[in-house]
């Protein structure tokens, strides 16, 4: 089970994933806001920008792994750069279309990521896995 704060956080430039994924975690944590960015370097900068204060980060992202510009292995790898007390403070799922076997067992290896999730993503599906 993952401990949530207030905020989620979703990285996907897919808009009708981001509603399906929003509308999902809305039902189960109606308490939590949502944060939606449509790309990983978007998300960096927000972590960047906010790292002095865990309290305004999310305890968890919603990570796409398909995107132009930066796939979600480049967010992660970024992400790995981060200090220990960011990294320890957000859990990471991947929830991902992919069907290319090498992305992932990457996505799965690393260390921030606390589950992967195929997509298409069914009502509560999200809810239950978490």
């Amino acid at each position: 089970m993952i401990e949530l704060n207030n905020k989620i956080m979703i990285v996907d430039d897919n808009i009708i994933d981001q509603m399906i994924t929003t509308r999902v975690l809305k039902n189960s944590y109606s308490q939590s806001d949502v944060l939606v960015m449509d790309c990983p370097i978007q998300a960096l900068s927000y972590l960047e920008n906010n790292e002095d204060n865990i309290s305004s980060l999310p305890s968890l992202i919603i990570l796409d792994l398909d995107m132009p510009e930066m796939n979600g292995l480049g967010f992660l790898e970024r992400f790995s750069e981060f200090a220990d007390k960011l990294k320890n403070a957000i859990k990471i799922v991947v929830l991902t279309a992919t069907d290319v076997i090498e992305d992932i067992e990457l996505a799965s290896a690393n260390p921030a990521v606390a589950k992967l999730i195929s997509k298409p993503l069914f009502n509560n599906s999200l809810a239950e896995i978490l």
